[in-house]
């Protein structure tokens, strides 16, 4: 009986659970939903109001040096960092630039990355007949290793 007690009291549990889960879930969106409504009722007072006149969303700061606030990065640069990367700002640590053992593998090994794409056939490639084929040397050396096969010079 204590066992049976124990899966009831737990599938109990589990019941309540879902329950809460589910009243929280709609309670979200619930207040997600008055959030939206009482965020469409301030713009269409705003609009009425005529503040909205300036642009379409924008605001229009001025700050104490006589500046207008801008959006986005613009044209800062970032040292040490390429345009597109997305990596959170870490750009290339002097210390990594000027490492002699880094430069010398880098030199050796390259940079890393893949190398699958490097190895792909192209138009050039693909197009390419200067080098010729290799079908006598190649059906010449077939036939020579079956050969010592044959003669069991091959094991």
């Amino acid at each position: 009986m204590d066992e049976s007690e124990e899966r009831r009291k737990a599938r109990d549990n589990k019941k309540m659970a879902k329950e809460v889960q589910s009243q929280r879930m709609k309670e979200r969106a619930k207040q997600k939903k008055d959030e939206i409504e009482s965020v469409k009722k301030w713009r269409k007072q705003r609009q009425q109001s005529g503040f909205s006149e300036k642009g379409a969303g924008e605001l229009d700061l001025e700050f104490g040096n006589g500046k207008s606030f801008q959006r986005g990065g613009g044209g800062k640069k970032r040292p040490g960092v390429s345009p597109g990367d997305r990596s959170g700002g870490k750009g290339k640590s002097a210390s990594r630039m000027n490492n002699k053992k880094r430069e010398f593998r880098d030199s050796k090994f390259g940079h890393g990355g893949r190398k699958g794409l490097s190895k792909q056939n192209t138009a050039e490639t693909t197009s390419d007949f200067k080098a010729g084929f290799m079908e006598g040397k190649l059906v010449a050396a077939t036939r020579d290793r079956r050969d010592k096969l044959r003669n069991g010079l091959i094991i």
